[in-house]
């Protein structure tokens, strides 16, 4: 594909996988891949972060709170939903829940009304160019864990962290909450769904997954001069992209969970994790799970093992709602 039709497609925001363009040469399209490579949806869509919920949608899923957060550098801000615990006096933690790449919090609500039902005050958040937040880059882990720290600098201006702070993440947003805790020392309790280790070896599993045979077309050198470029282009250094040397820097209890068919994000990154935090962590490999399936969680066992997880590590005060 010639590098201006590449650029038309970029143009329209059709091209959402790093993955599809990697099948082409660096050489001559670099600046282009990596702007692929690390452009956040908001990027291509500039209206979308002016898409906060009115206070009829509000209402209707359930959040009792919005509001915007500055970040950075590079500035951006962020959109934050809370959602309080009905019929407890007070809540017995505050569980921050990200979620994964390309998509935004609104499709995290069940995972954060499951943390209010038990008792907890649950903080969405729309990673940087996701959702309603601005930005344009996407860093892997580093910047947005700095962005989420800020966040929970404006939570307790706000008065609203209570109790101890936990994270839940999948897939991007695990690797992030990973990231969260290695520079936080305010996080508790960390549940990473699905995670990658390195954006340097997720890039071409990826990709790999996505179009069956790349390797035939795309060396791994091609691949390390891609990320390279990335880095260039989102002024990030990819190197520190590196979650294990986050798991490695915090104390906080860290329960892992992948899928054992995950092809997206294989479970090797997952086992990594554990590894390098094992001191910390729990590993939990579920049979039959996949990346996608994981997320959906048909069965409840992500659910119950994270309500589980904070309960243990998290929680203060009766898990019953008051009278």
């Amino acid at each position: 594909m010639p590098c201006a039709r590449l650029e038309t497609l970029l143009r329209r925001g059709l091209l959402g996988l790093l993955a599809a363009m990697l099948l082409f040469p660096v050489t001559g399209c670099a600046s282009l891949l990596s702007e692929i490579m690390v452009s956040a949806p908001n990027r291509f869509n500039p209206f979308g972060s002016k898409n906060m919920l009115s206070p009829p949608e509000r209402k209707l899923l359930g959040v009792d709170q919005q509001f915007r957060v500055e970040v950075g550098p590079p500035d951006a801000k962020l959109a934050v939903s809370v959602i309080e615990p009905e019929n407890f006096a007070e809540p017995r933690g505050t569980i921050l829940v990200l979620h994964g790449i390309w998509n935004r919090s609104i499709w995290m609500l069940g995972t954060a009304q499951m943390f209010a039902d038990e008792g907890y005050r649950a903080v969405l958040v729309d990673l940087r160019g996701h959702g309603a937040s601005t930005g344009k880059w996407l860093t892997y882990g580093p910047r947005e864990s700095r962005d989420i720290s800020q966040v929970i600098d404006a939570l307790q201006e706000r008065e609203l962290v209570a109790g101890r702070l936990g994270v839940y993440g999948i897939s991007y947003g695990a690797t992030t909450s990973i990231h969260v805790a290695g520079g936080d020392p305010r996080i508790s309790a960390v549940v990473a769904v699905a995670p990658f280790s390195k954006m340097r070896d997720e890039v071409p599993d990826y990709s790999r997954t996505i179009l069956p045979g790349i390797e035939d077309w795309v060396s791994d050198d091609t691949f390390e001069e891609a990320v390279d470029a990335a880095g260039d282009q989102g002024g990030f250094d990819p190197d520190m992209s590196d979650a294990l040397e986050a798991i490695r820097k915090t104390d906080a209890p860290v329960l892992i969970m992948h899928g054992q068919d995950d092809w997206l994000v294989p479970p090797y990154h997952s086992m990594r994790l554990y590894e390098a935090g094992r001191d910390h962590a729990e590993l939990v490999l579920m049979p039959r799970l996949g990346h996608i399936s994981i997320w959906f969680d048909a069965e409840g066992e992500v659910a119950a093992k994270a309500k589980n997880w904070f309960e243990r590590h998290l929680a203060s005060g009766p898990k019953s709602a008051a009278p």
